[in-house]
């Protein structure tokens, strides 16, 4: 029941995303304001913003005049009620449920403006910094395991200072946000298990980014000059991490 609960929440909230993601890189305010449609300026009313729901009934279409809504809608509900319930299922009722579910709410954002736009906000990126800092205390206080930050910084001190690292060796290989996301991401996975789960995080977020880039230079002819954003890959190698790391370390390290 509470995974279900979480994934009606999260499809909810994955709703939210879509106008976050929307207005905040455009300088808009996200907190007030109902949705319209873009094509006709039409309201939209509350029986036509049902997560995936009214997508499905109204058949991908404006009722009022007839316009596609672009698929991404349903598909962010759909992803962060899936993410969401994956939460409630790997940490149960407890604070890290919802601290590790405002992680993925946080990422499908950071995801959707980033394969737009190519950019991290920073509007983003430093208050999820922050508050998630402020989430682990609560959580390692509640759970009364303090030693969990010490390895929370040991985190982000592997994530982000290799990142940075790169950064600053070959600077036309990453961008600003991606570097200051994997100090957050550090973070978060280090709290879990440091520096085993961050070293997966990273190996994951590599590999998807390598797969899906060879798989975009075949697909547009061996174009090297096409950059593909890579914060989804990061934002995907942390969630891959969180959810399953510890059964991915222990079987590699069983091969050894």
């Amino acid at each position: 029941m509470i995974i279900v609960i979480a994934g009606a929440i999260g499809a909810i909230l994955g709703s939210f995303a879509t106008v976050v993601a929307y207005r905040l890189p455009k300088g808009q305010s996200f907190m007030t304001g109902r949705s319209r449609c873009p094509s006709c300026d039409h309201l939209i009313t509350a029986a036509e913003n049902i997560p995936v729901v009214s997508y499905m009934l109204q058949r991908g279409r404006c009722r009022h005049c007839g316009a596609n809504i672009p698929a991404r809608y349903p598909l962010v509900e759909l992803a962060t009620g899936v993410l969401f319930a994956l939460s409630a299922w790997r940490f149960g009722a407890s604070i890290e449920a919802i601290l590790f579910a405002a992680l993925f709410w946080v990422l499908v954002v950071l995801t959707v403006i980033d394969l737009e736009l190519r950019l991290l906000p920073n509007r983003i990126v430093y208050p999820a910094f922050i508050f998630g800092w402020a989430g682990l205390v609560l959580a390692a206080a509640a759970s009364g395991e303090p030693s969990r930050l010490a390895a929370a910084a040991l985190g982000a001190l592997i994530f982000g200072g290799f990142f940075l690292l790169i950064a600053l060796l070959v600077p036309a290989g990453l961008g600003g946000g991606d570097v200051k996301l994997a100090f957050v991401l550090g973070s978060f996975v280090g709290y879990l298990g440091a520096p085993g789960l961050v070293l997966v995080a990273m190996f994951l977020s590599f590999l998807f980014g390598a797969l899906v880039g060879l798989a975009v230079m075949l697909a547009t002819g061996g174009n090297r000059k096409m950059k593909v954003p890579f914060g989804p890959f990061l934002a995907l190698g942390t969630v891959v991490s969180i959810l399953a790391g510890q059964g991915i370390l222990d079987a590699y390290l069983g091969r050894l």
